[in-house]
């Protein structure tokens, strides 16, 4: 595959060209850093989803009330990737709503709400300070669901007294592993059980508390974040070699913001962002610069995004990881430049289902993987071009679309040889757009 910079700029940093997208952007590198640049790029302004407020209301109901907000979540999300140039925010957005996995099959409070949590917390702040991203996710109560700690009660708090109650390690455990300093970042267990305890009392009013007003719950409150000073440990804790002393709320805030900033912290972000957009295997001194920037800037993830985009082998490492299923997906939409209807949303989700990425469905709190031999095996590769043909029948019924004319807009002189003979003999328009979408060019990021 021949490598250009305008390649790069959509199938590495992008989300895939739309038609003709090549000869809008002008430089490759300034296109992208102007993306970043542009004010609430990631914003979602639609009002018709929920705010805050009523996906935490409708979040303590069934399936049926928290099921149409999830696919209303998702229809916007891909109506916001359809309509970018490049989409270089765009797989930030991803990429971070990953970085703190949640499945949305746990609780129907995830359901009802990780949408609302991905377009208030993720996007806002997305290239804003990673402390205000931390904070916000671990304050949500879709992360808190997740993780198990709505129902964390210090042993010596006043309700652990009364009710003999016990702490969840959970989410102390993954804020340090997979949000902060990573696995081999220094904690100990002794670490993830101190901020256990300081977590206690973090949770969120469930529907029965707010019917019975229980544990101060009301109907005004129902299914938001609250803080229960009652059920919290009471103490100092030492995390990582720093004490916090006992200031209710304020103390998992404090070690919060210690954690954003710590250096181990710093060095997993950016080892993290190398291997999701450039390759599976990041050297050191791929991730010193965006190491240094973050530190440097005080956790500014406009400012490590830019450092990403002016690494040297950001431009000169080719092409060889594989877009996962739901980047593959997203890809073809833009090609087209039509999605599914919104009342056909089994075309994107059993297209996912089949390549195992379900939106906002990992199985575990470690998110998706971002490695290529985990999408790179022959059954996922027979899936992938089943799914072509299918995408290629549903959206060109009889077409007599010109696919290599549509391939040249996408792709210009990077569409390889042998690609341009395979869509140049393919049959009709269907054959050729399946041939399209399973060539190397289009998989390849």
């Amino acid at each position: 595959m021949a490598l250009s910079p305008t390649l790069i700029a959509f199938h590495r940093f992008g989300l895939g060209a739309k038609p003709g997208g090549p000869a809008r952007i002008g430089g490759a590198r300034t296109a992208l850093k102007a993306e970043v640049q542009t004010t609430n790029i990631a914003a979602i302004a639609n009002p018709n989803l929920p705010t805050y407020e009523n996906a935490c209301f409708e979040s303590q109901f069934d399936f049926t009330r928290t099921e149409p907000i999830r696919q209303a979540e998702i229809n916007a999300r891909v109506d916001k990737q359809m309509s970018v140039e490049i989409g270089f925010v765009e797989r930030l957005v991803v990429f971070w709503a990953n970085h703190f996995s949640m499945s949305v099959n746990k609780t129907e409070t995830i359901r009802g709400t990780i949408g609302q949590w991905e377009r208030d917390v993720v996007r806002r702040h997305v290239l804003g300070r990673f402390t205000d991203m931390l904070r916000g996710t671990i304050e949500h109560p879709a992360m808190l669901a997740y993780l198990d700690n709505e129902s964390s009660i210090g042993p010596n708090s006043t309700a652990g007294k009364n009710w003999g109650a016990g702490y969840n390690e959970n989410l102390a455990r993954e804020i340090l592993e997979l949000h902060t300093v990573g696995s081999g970042g220094g904690y100990s267990e002794a670490d993830v059980t101190a901020f256990a305890k300081m977590l206690t009392g973090w949770s969120y009013v469930r529907g029965w508390e707010s019917d019975g007003c229980w544990n101060g719950g009301s109907p005004e409150n129902r299914g938001r974040f609250i803080y229960r000073p009652d059920w919290h440990e009471p103490g100092s804790f030492t995390v990582m070699g720093k004490t916090y002393p006992e200031l209710g709320k304020q103390q998992v805030e404090s070690a919060l913001e210690d954690l954003a900033m710590h250096p181990a912290t710093a060095e997993h972000i950016a080892f993290k962002l190398v291997r999701h957009f450039i390759t599976d295997r990041p050297t050191a001194a791929m991730i010193a610069p965006l190491k240094q920037k973050f530190l440097q800037t005080g956790g500014n993830l406009k400012a490590v995004a830019l450092a990403l985009l002016d690494l040297p082998e950001a431009w000169s490492m080719p092409l060889a990881k594989l877009r996962t299923p739901y980047e593959y997906s997203i890809a073809k939409y833009r090609a087209l430049g039509m999605r599914y209807k919104n009342s056909e949303p089994w075309v994107l989700s059993e297209a996912l289902r089949a390549l195992n990425q379900m939106e906002w469905e990992s199985r575990s709190p470690e998110g998706y993987s971002d490695e290529t031999p985990t999408w790179l095996n022959p059954d996922a590769m027979r899936v992938r071009l089943n799914i072509a043909q299918f995408v290629s029948h549903a959206f060109l019924p009889n077409s007599t679309r010109n696919i290599p004319v549509l391939a040249d807009s996408l792709f210009g002189a990077a569409l390889s040889a042998a690609t341009r003979s395979r869509l140049a003999a393919a049959g009709n328009s269907n054959d050729a757009l399946t041939i399209l979408f399973a060539s190397p060019e289009f998989q390849r990021r």
